[in-house]
């Protein structure tokens, strides 16, 4: 690898994942992130070395609300690759993990992100969304027309 593409990367390719939460009403949770220029998006992050998709997508998404999730399943995945809406050069493979909650109350981890709203899936698409999270947001929709939900 080239020293320059080296530097613009310095973590190399980035495995992340994220949740679509729904709650009891078939609204989703969109987040702010300071990380992701204040636009919105969802909880998630950097999945450790020997922890699956779905654990390590619950457990970031955990973290980030307080909410205790139940994973139902993964609907969307893709990559993003040194999108300007995030705070650095990065290359991003992700996954999104839609779940349910399970209990905990909504609370913020503060030092990730600072607002949050409830929002019916395609509205949430007419929000100024971080580069990647309409993708989420229109395969979580086809999920659910596929499985006769919307």
């Amino acid at each position: 690898m080239p020293d320059k593409k080296r530097q613009k990367y310095l973590r190399g390719i980035e495995v992340v994942g994220g949740v679509i939460v729904e709650n009891s009403k078939g609204k989703i949770l969109l987040t702010r992130a300071q990380k992701w220029h204040n636009k919105w998006s969802m909880p998630g992050g950097h999945l450790e070395p020997g922890e699956s998709i779905i654990k390590g997508s619950i457990r970031e998404g955990s973290e980030e609300t307080g909410l205790r999730l139940k994973p139902i399943e993964i609907v969307s995945w893709g990559e993003v690759i040194n999108s300007k809406d995030f705070h650095r050069p990065a290359h991003f493979i992700f996954f999104d993990v839609y779940c349910k909650i399970l209990g905990g109350k909504l609370r913020l981890q503060k030092a990730e992100l600072n607002k949050f709203l409830w929002v019916e899936p395609g509205a949430a698409l007419k929000f100024k969304l971080a580069e990647g999270y309409d993708k989420t947001i229109k395969d979580f929709i086809k999920y659910k027309k596929s499985k006769g939900y919307l």
